[in-house]
């Protein structure tokens, strides 16, 4: 089970029990108490279209491995076990990863810039907008990128070529709710403002822009507990508990638990070229970093869909 996409966890992602670059060792654990040692091991849950994994080891580290749609997801940290003696608690390594990850490279027409939208993880954002400007002013408006009917995720959306002068900042965002308000009002609960992240670009690019969705697929600060043999995140039910052989827990820390915490550390890691190959869109990319993130007022949304709509 081998998948990678542009726009996940970073511009390249590892997936689950493959074989990593080399990265920092892990420290060796204190032994484990009985309570603890009753979490260790393998928990695999499979539906139609997703699969998730998770491996609990000996040393108190695990990964979790989310796949499904567009979104090929990695998480690892540390556990412990939790105060009252029973649940663990789940630490994870916190990777750097933009909400709307975007690969440039040098534009063939020195004179224009060119944007690209992956709507295959872009399907995952909610009403997102886009604009661009040519000073570090924002926008007065901002346009949808797709209409509400629309529902036919091609694999790429290539905007019109704009003159390079006029978009050295560009702007992307979607709709979501405002936790800082009143609980209950309108406003907390239905998505009235656009969370919009700014980038620039340093001369005429091509740049693709996508949607990172994986922060929506676990909250892994619930409590963990056993009921049995099955694993509880929180109020629902996980997998059940199978053992996991010494060659499988170093497979997950190999290609899982240490590249994530190397990523969390700021030591980016070497692409191999067998994931290279598999990712064309990655070569001669490089993943621009943003600059400003800041909210929109709906009443600034204006204007017809970048992409147009369709019916199906």
């Amino acid at each position: 089970m081998q998948r990678t996409t542009a726009f996940t966890t970073t511009a390249l992602t590892l997936v689950f029990f493959t074989t990593a670059t080399m990265t920092p060792p892990i420290e060796a654990a204190t032994p484990l108490a009985p309570a603890e040692r009753a979490f260790v091991g393998e928990y695999v849950q499979s539906g139609s279209e997703t699969m998730a994994q998770m491996a609990v080891l000996d040393d108190r580290t695990f990964c979790f491995a989310f796949m499904g749609g567009s979104i090929d997801l990695l998480l690892a940290g540390h556990w412990k076990l939790a105060p009252n003696g029973k649940d663990i608690q789940l630490n994870e390594v916190k990777v750097p990863r933009p909400q709307f990850p975007a690969l440039a490279r040098p534009a063939k027409d020195a004179s224009k810039s060119e944007f690209e939208i992956d709507g295959y993880s872009m399907s995952n954002a909610v009403k997102p907008v886009f604009a661009y400007s040519a000073t570090n002013a924002e926008p007065a408006e901002f346009r949808r990128l797709f209409a509400d009917t629309h529902n036919n995720w091609a694999e790429r959306y290539p905007l019109p070529p704009v003159p390079a002068a006029q978009a050295r900042y560009f702007y992307i965002g979607s709709s979501e709710n405002d936790p800082d308000a009143p609980y209950g009002s309108a406003t907390r609960n239905g998505p009235k403002r656009y969370k919009v992240v700014q980038y620039e670009l340093r001369g005429a690019a091509k740049v693709l822009v996508g949607f990172n969705a994986e922060q929506n697929i676990i909250d892994l600060s619930q409590p963990v507990r056993l009921v049995g043999e099955t694993l509880h995140l929180g109020p629902q039910s996980f997998a059940k508990r199978r053992p996991i052989s010494a060659e499988r827990a170093e497979e997950a820390r190999e290609g899982c638990i240490r590249p994530m915490f190397a990523q969390a550390a700021d030591k980016p890691l070497t692409r191999s070229q067998e994931v290279e190959e598999t990712n064309p869109d990655l070569k001669g990319r490089s993943e621009l970093v943003p600059i400003k993130t800041f909210y929109v007022d709906p009443a600034r949304v204006k204007g017809a869909p970048w992409v147009p709509g369709k019916k199906f």
